[in-house]
């Protein structure tokens, strides 16, 4: 099973409300699509979204990365059916990069699960079944964010992640206004994207505590894995790993450290689902609770994601990205009750794209 042509397109979706955190600010996905073509007659679909305030990412790196390195090389006569090889190409294809690699290991699952006939999450070992995400509260005013959080709780959410790092000394208050909104109907979990020091962390958390924040999630830098275990260690809430994890040796530092308790598992960061597949499993041996989220992202790499955070029994969702675009240009894939995930029936991703406009490369 060989690929014999691909696409590479970008698409414009935009969100139905601005989404605001600590390191950007979006009122639109661009989404790359990825479109592969095999010799069996099967074609299989994936995407990334460019994050770069967070990967690294841009529009015109993931595109150039995909037309001028991923995709020629598995073109090159790889078997898709040797599974491992294929993902190394993938992986090796250049360095960093994740997203665009993303895109492309998702249609290559894409491309394996439908030649069995299976939707992707019985392919990855897992059922078919509801899944229940959190929602996001995008940084704003203190005020603001708390309509924010009564408007999603009335959705139907109920555990909302608060976007704090306002850098203006103001995050107590907004946490508290929230926490006033919602006393009581929703779980709350804080997310500062980075923003704050050990000691800005360590000062803000006996206001969350009151406030019954249950999870704290990146409070310091990326690459300060010592902090997240200081704060971890001398506070009292349970601490997730978020930008400070992309791949394996990042989550081995975390656990070497004691550093977290959960991580928050993202196909942007891990390049796709085959690393992203044994990051969970390395965390669920090492007792780390595991967290399946993504950046603002179209519905194909959601649904690969959602597909995933059933298959490996996720212990929290963030995967409500795609609730909030005005329309994913797509057929098929995941589909939003209020909280509620409905996994796609069809075989594979259970998603093609729809809407088809100018920017194919």
């Amino acid at each position: 099973m060989k690929i014999i042509g691909s696409s590479v397109e970008s698409v414009h979706l935009p969100l139905t409300t601005p989404f605001r955190t600590a390191l950007r600010q979006i009122s639109a996905v661009e989404e790359i699509r990825v479109t592969i073509r095999t010799d069996t007659g099967v074609e299989g679909v994936g995407s990334a979204a460019p994050t770069g305030k967070v990967t690294g990412d841009t529009q015109g790196a993931i595109q150039c990365a995909l037309t001028e390195y991923i995709l020629p090389s598995l073109e090159d006569g790889v078997d898709l059916r040797r599974q491992h090889r294929a993902f190394a190409v993938i992986e090796t294809a250049l360095i960093h990069n994740t997203a665009a690699k993303a895109a492309v290991d998702i249609a290559v699952h894409d491309v394996l699960a439908q030649s069995t006939g299976q939707p992707l999450v019985e392919w990855l070992g897992g059922v078919r079944c509801p899944l229940t995400t959190d929602a996001t509260v995008s940084l704003a005013g203190p005020d603001v964010m708390a309509r924010q959080a009564r408007e999603l709780q009335d959705e139907g959410f109920s555990t909302l992640k608060v976007k704090l790092g306002g850098r203006d000394g103001r995050d107590p208050e907004r946490i508290e206004a929230v926490h006033e909104m919602v006393s009581g109907q929703a779980r709350l979990l804080v997310d500062a994207n980075q923003a704050w020091t050990v000691r800005e962390a360590l000062n803000y958390e006996p206001t969350l505590v009151a406030c019954h924040v249950e999870w704290l999630e990146q409070p310091v830098v990326a690459r300060d894995i010592d902090g997240l275990a200081e704060i971890r260690r001398r506070g009292r809430l349970p601490v997730i790993a978020d930008e400070s994890v992309y791949g394996i040796d990042d989550l081995l530092a975390v656990i070497q450290r004691r550093a977290a308790d959960m991580v928050n598992i993202k196909l942007m960061k891990t390049g796709g689902l085959y690393v992203a597949r044994t990051l969970a499993a390395l965390a669920r041996a090492r007792g780390i609770q595991i967290m399946v989220g993504s950046m603002m992202e179209g519905i194909a790499s959601v649904t690969a994601a959602a597909a995933l955070a059933a298959a490996v029994d996720a212990d929290s969702l963030d995967l409500d990205a795609g609730y909030f675009l005005q329309s994913g240009l797509v057929r098929g894939g995941i589909r939003y009750h209020g909280s509620r995930i409905e996994l796609p029936e069809g075989p594979g991703l259970g998603t093609k794209f729809a809407g088809r406009e100018r920017g194919t490369v």
